[in-house]
């Protein structure tokens, strides 16, 4: 069986799960500690093997969490503070043939990075605030900041992308309706 997993997942589901129980390792140190002596006093069973896969399949499920809640909670704040063009435009202008708009393919993977960073650290930021640790929060709070500003930079950048595609097509409906 051959099981091929795009670098999109890695990038926006995997890793950002992979951040996040890291980050609650660390946060939740003693409490860790606590639960591997109780497995290593069971001795090698081979029970290693079962939890290392586990923590991996678990890591990649709070990752899509993460991703799923980036795109339900996060994609609509973000479009009503910086706008965004309509979706069937934005989906003409990716399939057009001209290089000019194959950056939209790029520029959206991006954006979708950028808000599935934004909902990992507004989580570790809730997550450090609850165990006060504040200068970590504040720190996830200055990335929860970059990559809002990131996003902004893309979906920008999309917007001006789509509105010239957009004139291009008017300029080429104009020349057909004057032919």
């Amino acid at each position: 069986m051959e099981t091929k997993v795009p670098f999109y997942n890695i990038a926006n589901i995997f890793l950002p799960g992979l951040v996040f129980i890291g980050s609650c390792i660390l946060l939740f140190l003693d409490e860790t500690k606590t639960l591997v002596d109780s497995i290593t006093a069971l001795g090698s069973t081979g029970l290693e093997v079962l939890i290392t896969v586990s923590c991996f399949a678990l890591a990649y499920e709070v990752g899509y969490f993460i991703f799923r809640l980036g795109a339900v909670g996060i994609e609509p704040i973000l479009k009503k503070l910086f706008g965004w063009t309509d979706y069937k435009e934005f989906i003409a202008a990716g399939k057009t043939s001209e290089k000019a708009f194959k950056k939209l393919d790029m520029l959206s993977q991006e954006y979708g990075y950028s808000r599935t960073q934004i909902t990992l650290f507004i989580a570790l930021a809730v997550l450090t605030g609850v165990k006060m640790h504040w200068w970590i929060m504040g720190v996830c709070i200055f990335f929860v900041i970059l990559f809002v500003l990131t996003a902004r930079g893309h979906m920008k950048k999309m917007q001006v992308a789509v509105v010239q595609y957009l004139a291009v097509k008017n300029t080429e409906n104009q020349v057909e309706k004057n032919d």
